[in-house]
C-alpha cells in the first residue's frame, strides 16, 4: 500500500476543514425565515380545515332542516289533505263527531291506502306540543279521549318553541279562519286546516292543506258566485 501523500501532522486538521464545509451551522436569518414559512403553512392548513368544517356543518343542517320539512310536509299531504268526518260512540255510548280542532290540538280522522284488508281504509291522527317538541299519537281504529290505549307516539319534530293550528269555515260567502273549531256543533269538519311551527332558532313554518271531507262548497271550473248562493 501507497503512503498518504498528506503529513501526519496535518491530516486530523485538514479533516476538520473539509468537513466544516458540509456540516456548517444555520444562521439566525436562515432560521427565523424557515419559522416564518412553517406558520405561513400551518395557518393555511387551518384556514382550509376550518372552512371545510364549517361547510360539512352547514351540510348537516340544511339536511336536518330539509328531513323536518319533508316530515312535516308529509303529515300535511297525509292527514290534512285526507282528512274526512267521522262519527263513533263515546263512553256513554252517544254518537260523537271524532274531529277536534284547537289552538294547540288536533285530532282527525284521514283516509288512508288500503296495506291489508284487515287494516281498513282510515287512520285516527293527534298532534300536540309536548314540552319543546311536535308529538303524534296514533292509531288503526278510533281515538276518543286522551287516555286511549294500544296508541304508538312519536315524536316528529324537537326544539319547537310553539305551534299552532287553525281551521278555515265559510261564513257568509266568506273563508274566516278561526284557532278552534267546534265540530260537534257543525256535525263536519273545516274546509282547511292549518300549522304553524316556530322553532327555539326563530324559524317559522307553516303548512295549509284543503280537507278531502268538506267539499260542499267545491266547485269546477271558473269561480262563480251564483253556484255558492244556491247551497
Amino acid at each position: 500500500m501507497g503512503k498518504s501523500l498528506i503529513p501526519c501532522g496535518l491530516t486530523a486538521g485538514w479533516r476538520r476543514s473539509e468537513m466544516s464545509k458540509y456540516c456548517r451551522s444555520f444562521t439566525l436569518l436562515e432560521i427565523i425565515l424557515a419559522l416564518t414559512i412553517l406558520s405561513v403553512l400551518t395557518a393555511l392548513a387551518g384556514t382550509v380545515l376550518f372552512a371545510s368544517q364549517r361547510g360539512w356543518n352547514s351540510i348537516q343542517e340544511s339536511s336536518a332542516e330539509l328531513e323536518t320539512l319533508q316530515r312535516l310536509d308529509g303529515i300535511a299531504d297525509t292527514a290534512f289533505r285526507n282528512a274526512v268526518p267521522f262519527h263513533w260512540p263515546d263512553e256513554n255510548n252517544k254518537s260523537i263527531q271524532l274531529f277536534r280542532g284547537k289552538p294547540k290540538f288536533l285530532r282527525v280522522a284521514y283516509r288512508h291506502r288500503i296495506n291489508q284488508p284487515a287494516s281498513g281504509g282510515i287512520r285516527f291522527l293527534e298532534l300536540f306540543q309536548e314540552k319543546d317538541t311536535l308529538t303524534a299519537r296514533y292509531r288503526r281504529y278510533p281515538l276518543v279521549s286522551a287516555q286511549e290505549r294500544g296508541c304508538r307516539q312519536e315524536i316528529l319534530v324537537r326544539e319547537v318553541r310553539q305551534i299552532s293550528f287553525s281551521y278555515a269555515v265559510r261564513e257568509n260567502g266568506e273563508i274566516v279562519w278561526h284557532s278552534e273549531f267546534d265540530a260537534v256543533a257543525a256535525e263536519t269538519i273545516p274546509l282547511a286546516i292549518r300549522m304553524d311551527v316556530e322553532f327555539i332558532n326563530g324559524k317559522k313554518i307553516c303548512f295549509l292543506r284543503r280537507t278531502a271531507g268538506n267539499s260542499a262548497m267545491s266547485s269546477y271550473g271558473k269561480f262563480r258566485k251564483t253556484s255558492y248562493e244556491k247551497l
